[in-house]
């Protein structure tokens, strides 16, 4: 029953006694009953989708977050400093990976260099040799690692220092080529400077 026919009927049965009340009262619950029922499942059904779609977007980063870390493999995780030359630059996994040949500096043990690493000032001498160059070390570069480039102008002044890259690092010039790199804990390199020999 529409709204103008419940008005219509209730117009034609008020002069009535009071048996046409009670008759027009029960078409308006049964009409409010079922005109009702359509409209309450439109958002039923919205509430059931919305835990869907937030449960099986939840999961989605992990599995890609633990391909990308696990891709590149260091040959030197547990070292915090290596000393050497730059022999080739490759791409594996998405990351840049240095093949390093090691050098020594002479009086320190590998092991200290390995925890302390060395320092790096402008000097004359020759304090770095290379023992085997047969043997070489694959070592990731994390993305926006520093390269410091280091010049000697003269033995009594400063180094002086500017901004660098990987690319420029592994095509120095030999008496500026050793390097020493800082390493994370995955042996990956995150910041490296050249040595200033004059």
């Amino acid at each position: 029953m529409t709204t103008f026919e419940f008005t219509r009927s209730a117009r034609l049965t008020s002069t009535r006694p009071s048996l046409a009340v009670p008759v027009v009262l029960a078409a308006v619950l049964l009409t409010g009953c079922g005109g009702g029922s359509s409209t309450a499942q439109g958002p039923a059904v919205t509430v059931t989708i919305t835990p869907t779609v937030t449960a099986s977007g939840a999961p989605a980063p992990g599995p890609a977050t633990i391909t990308n870390t696990s891709a590149t493999k260091s040959d030197v995780v547990g070292r915090k400093f290596d000393l050497g030359t730059i022999v080739k630059v490759e791409r594996e996994g998405g990351l840049q990976v240095i093949i390093f040949d090691r050098w020594t500096a002479k009086g320190v043990a590998d092991s200290k260099l390995a925890a302390s690493g060395v320092p790096i000032a402008v000097h004359s001498d020759a304090p770095y040799e290379n023992q085997n160059s047969k043997t070489t070390f694959r070592i990731p570069v994390v993305a926006g690692a520093i390269f410091t480039y280091n010049h000697c102008v003269a033995v009594d002044q400063p180094a002086q220092q500017r901004s660098s890259t990987l690319e420029e690092f592994a095509g120095l010039q030999p008496t500026e080529k050793v390097i020493l790199l800082t390493l994370d804990p995955r042996g990956q390199v995150f910041q490296a400077q050249n040595d200033p020999a004059c």
